[in-house]
């Protein structure tokens, strides 16, 4: 009888170690996952990008549904929109994550891009050496360094075959006196300076654009002309 009773408490111990917790009300099964937690995100991108940005053109909605579509690592992307005029602020840098567009900057184009108005639209793009034209198309942000501009500058890399000349042309994003605003709101011509074909900023918006894109950020260079 002694053994059979040390058996019997032998195998109780062996189920429920002195120190472990014993469970001692009913059984709960492991809660399920939260319903809209868990659930996909099925909306389309379009509309996500109408969605945080109500107030942009259609045009514009099309380009930064296109720029997101395209596989990146970075956290920000950006739509040039050269059919606007150059004292709009038409360079937009885009959250990834939000489809919102975070901040509107005014950019040159080039003086080859001008055409026979000379009226500040872009009308002529071209990849070509020498054309002192903008191109268009998909570019991604490269090394920075610091060159014959005032202070920083950002290499540029371009992925179409519309803007593939980009590095050997040295188109790069850089700063320059005459986007301050200082140097041509209220004078005659009332507008911007034009480049080369670089996308030239303003001192603090070249400073945004770089802290914005750097490390490899996609930027796309679009002409839709209303």
């Amino acid at each position: 009888m002694v053994a059979l009773v040390a058996m019997v408490y032998g195998c109780v111990s062996n189920r429920y170690p002195r120190d472990a917790p014993q469970q001692t009300g009913p059984s709960i099964p492991p809660s399920a996952p939260d319903a809209e937690t868990s659930k996909p995100d099925t909306e389309p991108l379009a509309a996500r990008v109408a969605r945080a940005n109500p107030r942009i053109s259609p045009s514009l909605a099309r380009d930064v549904e296109y720029v997101l579509q395209q596989p990146s690592d970075h956290p920000k992307a950006a739509v040039l929109d050269f059919a606007a005029h150059s004292t709009t602020p038409r360079f937009h840098v885009v959250d990834r994550a939000s489809c919102q567009v975070l901040q509107s900057l005014r950019v040159a184009h080039g003086h080859g891009s001008e055409g026979k108005r000379d009226d500040g639209y872009a009308e002529v793009f071209s990849n070509e050496h020498g054309s002192n034209a903008s191109s268009l198309g998909l570019y991604q942000t490269a090394e920075t360094y610091i060159g014959i501009y005032p202070g920083l500058s950002m290499r540029l890399d371009g992925l179409s075959p519309t803007n593939s000349n980009a590095r050997a042309r040295f188109i790069v994003i850089h700063e320059a006196w005459y986007m301050d605003p200082e140097s041509w709101k209220g004078k005659k011509r009332g507008r911007p300076g034009r480049s080369d074909g670089c996308f030239v900023f303003s001192k603090a918006d070249r400073d945004a654009v770089i802290s914005h894109l750097q490390g490899g950020a996609l930027i796309y260079a679009s002409y839709e002309k209303s």
